[in-house]
């Protein structure tokens, strides 16, 4: 089912709209209060009449006309339900508004958020974006906090910490792709994270975190463009001891990085002539050798990533910075389930392209859905 609500006819029907309606209001749903889209469903009456019959959760409109400034009564009622679980009364005056009802009634209280919209252009080449939080996931306004973050990890305009119902201003940002996340505050733990969004100069677009990961999948809906693709955050589900029964001596050691959605690992293992030890260090950041900062941030999604592979030489036990980085050439780390990986490259030797293929020692720290 489409995520907006197309009404035609059916506020004229409703309200009295005057020719030139002073008040706008987009009306959305994200309360997920119910399993089912079905057990979501309400009937939203402005002013004592049924403006918009059996919405969902996720659906919202386009903007309505209501009619002059003056006093609003909103209610939201579960169909079938003879009482209103959310009630709003306010003025608003004239201008454009968005109306959202959240909460779950179980962790978060049901409520109507009244926000003011801004719909002037932004400047030459810009965009502008407003985040709400309407995801409650936890049971106290603290455990809600989330921070709004950059796939690299970067804070994006001061939202951290962000706690449910909290919509922040709007931030004028140049136009271009955003590749955005919502993460704890500390960034260690990825929420939801949507693909990527082209935003052309002069968007103005309010994304809302929905969903409470149990009754409705936590989720991303921009307006007034839908409901946005998400792919299964990175967790720690790669990190750990790998090793291949028929190599013994030999294997790989992998570290995940949810906050930057990268991985890291060393080989460690012999030259194809078996006379030394040879280590190898593979990053998805990509960086030069000697680099701290990372040069593609993001670039590992979770089950892959491509990789630079650099071989460690002139090393002495124990002893100072003699170890040097030499890149020998690109590769692809895969993990094939939540328990083994798959390591493709040329590392040097000789013998060109090599898929080499692990399976955890002991047990996984978390294992993502997408590789179960």
């Amino acid at each position: 089912m489409n995520s907006r609500i197309l009404l035609g006819g059916l506020l004229a029907s409703a309200l009295a709209v005057p020719a030139q309606a002073q008040v706008r209001a987009v009306v959305g749903h994200f309360a997920p209060f119910a399993d089912t889209l079905e057990g979501t469903a309400v009937d939203v009456s402005v002013n004592g009449s049924v403006a918009l019959p059996g919405v969902e959760f996720g659906q919202f409109t386009d903007y309505l006309d209501l009619g002059p400034a003056g006093t609003y009564d909103v209610e939201i009622t579960p169909v079938g339900a003879t009482d209103p679980a959310i009630t709003f009364s306010g003025d608003l005056p004239e201008g454009d508004f968005t109306l959202l009802a959240v909460g779950d009634g179980a962790n978060q209280p049901l409520d109507l958020l009244a926000l003011t919209d801004d719909n002037t252009p932004p400047d030459a080449g810009n965009v502008k974006i407003r985040v709400v939080h309407a995801a409650p996931f936890a049971d106290t306004l603290a455990g809600t906090e989330v921070s709004i973050r950059t796939d690299g990890g970067d804070v994006v305009g001061g939202l951290n910490p962000v706690p449910f119902g909290v919509a922040s201003g709007y931030l004028e940002l140049p136009e271009g792709t955003y590749d955005l996340k919502v993460a704890s505050p500390d960034g260690r733990a990825n929420f939801i994270d949507p693909d990527a969004v082209a935003l052309s100069d002069g968007t103005i677009v309010t994304v809302v975190a929905t969903g409470d990961g149990a009754n409705q999948p936590l989720g991303i809906t921009a307006l007034p463009v839908g409901a946005l693709q998400v792919q299964v955050p990175v967790d720690l589900t790669g990190t750990g001891l790998f090793a291949n029964a028929a190599t013994p001596g030999q294997g790989a050691q992998i570290q995940v990085f949810p906050r930057q959605d990268r991985v890291l690992g060393f080989l460690y293992t012999f030259d194809t002539a078996g006379t030394n030890q040879a280590w190898f260090h593979f990053d998805s950041c990509n960086s030069a050798p000697g680099e701290t900062d990372c040069a593609t941030p993001g670039a590992f999604n979770g089950v892959t990533a491509d990789v630079t592979i650099y071989r460690s030489e002139g090393g002495v036990f124990n002893a100072g910075d003699q170890t040097t980085l030499v890149q020998e050439g690109t590769g692809t780390v895969t993990f094939t389930g939540c328990d083994s990986v798959e390591i493709t490259g040329d590392f040097g030797n000789g013998d060109g392209v090599v898929t080499l293929e692990y399976d955890r020692i002991g047990d996984s720290l978390a294992c993502t859905s997408a590789l179960q």
